[in-house]
Parts: structure tokens; sequence; C-alpha cells
């Protein structure tokens, strides 16, 4: 049983550290939206300032530029996830570029919408829609659950998500679920108290199921572990998408 055990909870990590990878690897080498705007990076910039001052003045914070000419990143008590650079198309060109990067492919295009809209005047495109409101209620109440639930609710009809996001997000919730509260299970299955020859000899009653071993409790504490991580994740997703909604843009999902 050990033996199984080990071998269930080495393969099951396997498969997380693959889809994590899978998620990782494509963003860091390919991620990233542009927009050419007319006008030096100084103009362009504070034009772009005016937009993430609309949004909030106290949730970003300029950075290193890391080669660009000026460069935005969230705060910590930001909902959204994003850097946001400033640059020159190229040495001798008048016309400005910026470029949006963030773990999300979803938050990517979202904010290539928002600064067409914005800076470039640019309309939404002909099937685009405004964003609905979404609650805080549901989605804590769905991540109670299940995380995968408050991910596929926070994901509908939201620009913050891509189809891809919204399925690896879901597959590492559940496959961190697997592992964690499948291994506490057969931990505490596996270390159920055992008969002896005195009890078979006076025919007492057996160790029972595996809600009566007395690490039975691992199991919901394994269960708490995902829904405490979601529980932060919920929030931001409906903090940021409420934020984005109340403005009116149209995006095109």
């Amino acid at each position: 049983m050990k033996s199984f055990t080990k071998g269930f909870l080495i393969r099951i990590t396997k498969v997380i550290l693959f889809l994590a990878l899978l998620f990782i690897l494509p963003n860091t080498v390919f991620a990233g939206e542009t927009v050419e705007i007319l006008g030096g990076p100084e103009d362009v910039n504070i034009r772009l300032l005016a937009v993430l001052n609309k949004l909030d003045p106290d949730f970003y914070a300029d950075e290193k530029t890391q080669g660009f000419v000026y460069r935005y990143k969230n705060r910590w008590n930001n909902p959204y996830d994003f850097n946001i650079y400033v640059g020159k198309v190229g040495k001798t060109s008048p016309d400005s570029i910026i470029r949006i990067e963030s773990p999300r492919r979803g938050q990517e295009k979202m904010w290539k919408q928002i600064l067409e809209q914005e800076l470039l005047q640019k309309p939404p495109h002909e099937s685009a829609v405004p964003l609905s409101e979404k609650y805080h209620i549901v989605s804590q109440g769905l991540n109670l659950i299940t995380p995968m639930a408050s991910v596929g609710y926070n994901s509908w009809n939201s620009t913050l998500f891509t189809n891809r996001d919204t399925f690896v997000s879901m597959s590492i919730y559940f496959l961190c679920d697997l592992i964690l509260v499948g291994g506490a299970y057969l931990y505490a299955q596996e270390n159920l108290p055992k008969k002896n020859i005195y009890d078979n000899m006076l025919n007492a009653k057996g160790p029972g199921n595996v809600w009566d071993s007395p690490n039975a409790v691992g199991i919901f504490a394994a269960m708490a572990v995902t829904r405490a991580v979601r529980a932060f994740d919920a929030w931001e997703d409906t903090a940021a998408h409420n934020k984005t909604a109340q403005f009116g843009w149209s995006f095109k999902f």
C-alpha cells in the first residue's frame, strides 16, 4: 500500500509540473501584446499615465525600464497582474510602442484593447461587448465546493481569461486537490488501527472506515489548502473584472 501511495503521488506531481511548464514557458518566451502609437515616448507616456490613473493611481509603480524608456508594474494590492513598457519603435522612428506582459494571455489582450480604445480611439470590434458585474460571494461560495468552479465562474464572459488560461488554472487546481486530498485520504486509510489477535478472538469491531482514522483531519486540512489559495485569487479575479467593467469598455473575447 505504501509503494502504491508513493507511486501515485509521484505520477500526479509529474503531471502538475508538466502542466505548469506548459503554461509558464509559452508566456515567458512568446508572451506580450504590443500597440504602436504616433508620437514620442514622452508624449505617449503621459497619455498612458492618464489611463492608469483613471483606473487607480495607487495601483501601479514605475520600475527599472529593462531597455525601454518607461515601465509600469502592478503593486501588490492591485488585482491586475501586468508589466507595461513604453519605448521607441526603432532608433530612427519618431513613433512609440507600448508592450504589455502578464502571466495570463487574457490580461494582455484586455490591456491591448483598452489602450487601443483610449489612446488610438479605435472602435471596439463589432462582436465586442461590455462586461457584466461579478459577485465575490458567488466566487467564494463556489470555491468552498471546488476551486475549479470558482475559476469557471470568474472566467465566464471575462476578458481576464482566455480559454487556455481557464483550462490551465482549472487543471492545476484539480490536480493539486487530487494530490493533496488523495494523498491525505490514502495516508489516513493506510494508518487505520489494525485488529490484533485478541480482537479477533473476542470478535471485536474492526477498524472502521477512513473517517474513523485519527489522521482523517488531514483530509480536511488538505482540502483547505487549495481553497485558501483560491480565495485570494478569486478576490483578485472578481475585483479586477469589476474594476474594468465600471468604465464601460467593450471587449472581444
